[in-house]
């Protein structure tokens, strides 16, 4: 870990969000760059307009609807508060997740999901999506080696 790197506990912001379920495969621009989505999957659209997919599997265990758009199609969710690690670097970093491959730029923060992968986020929605609660102790520290989430 850089030693000006610092990993911190953080608490989501009870923020509602968009989701649509997927019917067919498809690809989603997201700010990292194209990602698959597949059906059962949905895609979420964040506060700045921004778009991401959520496996299907994850996304009861992660979110709670809210309402229904009166069509149908369109879903308010919002995301289940639990604590999670984040890891904050300052020098870019490429790592990949489910052999999908990432880039955090400097400054940016690496949330740490349930499932011990991770996802790069830009520090404006950082701090507009979560709320450091507190440094992390030492067992809770995680980090990136060989392009690797290691916890």
């Amino acid at each position: 870990m850089d030693n000006r790197s610092q990993t911190y506990i953080a608490g989501r912001r009870p923020i509602q969000l968009e989701a649509v379920k997927v019917e067919k495969q498809q690809v989603v621009e997201t700010w990292e760059g194209a990602r698959t989505a597949f059906m059962g999957d949905y895609i979420l659209c964040g506060t700045q307009g921004e778009h991401w997919p959520v496996p299907g599997k994850q996304f009861d265990q992660l979110y709670c609807i809210i309402s229904t758009h009166p069509t149908g199609e369109k879903l308010k969710v919002q995301k289940r508060t639990f604590e999670m690690r984040v890891y904050q670097t300052y020098e870019p970093l490429d790592f990949q997740v489910r052999n999908e491959n990432f880039h955090a730029e400097s400054g940016y923060f690496i949330v740490q999901a349930n499932d011990n992968s991770g996802y790069p986020c830009e520090p404006n929605v950082f701090y507009e999506t979560f709320e450091i609660l507190r440094p992390a102790a030492d067992h809770e520290y995680f980090n990136i080696k060989n392009k690797q989430i290691i916890s």
